[in-house]
Order: C-alpha cells, then sequence, then structure tokens
C-alpha cells in the first residue's frame, strides 16, 4: 500500500555502565547494566512527489546531555503539525 508521506528516522547513542544491585533469582527482572545517552539524530520527511512537499532531512548534534530525545520530538512534530495544516486543513474547507 502506498503512502503519500513517510518519515525515517535514526538515534546515534553512547552507552555508559551503571551501578545496580543484585536481583532476587526467586523473582523475575531485566538485569539493567548500562544506559544509552542519545548524542544526536537525523530524520527525512519524503513525499511520493517532491512538488507537493519536499524538505531537507533534519539533523541535530547535542553539545552536552542535552534531552535530544525531546528536541527530536519537539523537531518532528513541528514538522507534522506543518503538513497536517497545509494538507488536511484544506480538505476541511
Amino acid at each position: 500500500m502506498k503512502v503519500p508521506i513517510i518519515a525515517s528516522a535514526d538515534f546515534e547513542c553512547s552507552t555508559k555502565p551503571i551501578d545496580t544491585c543484585q536481583p532476587n533469582p526467586k523473582l523475575s527482572y531485566t538485569m539493567q547494566y548500562q544506559d544509552h545517552i542519545s548524542s544526536s539524530f537525523c530524520y527525512y520527511i519524503e513525499c511520493v512527489d517532491d512538488t507537493i512537499y519536499s524538505k531537507a532531512p533534519v539533523s541535530y548534534v547535542a553539545k552536552s546531555e542535552d534531552g535530544v530525545a525531546k528536541i527530536f520530538l519537539d523537531s518532528l512534530v513541528k514538522d507534522v503539525e506543518d503538513i497536517y495544516k497545509r494538507f488536511l486543513g484544506n480538505l476541511r474547507r
């Protein structure tokens, strides 16, 4: 099934070990041994017809541990809202 617009995204992360306590062997558990620290992302929104919608890929590289996931979501939501206003908003008129 063809869709008119798709989004592809990728994150880059580093890992750092975390301290943990010994799990209780009588209970189900997941052993946590590292934390993933997001360092950058890139996403691309593609339309089946570039004359209808076209935008360069969006990328961001963290300067510190500065909430990369939130920056990603804020940016993507802004683009999706723009697409909605441009296309679906016109259908309701």
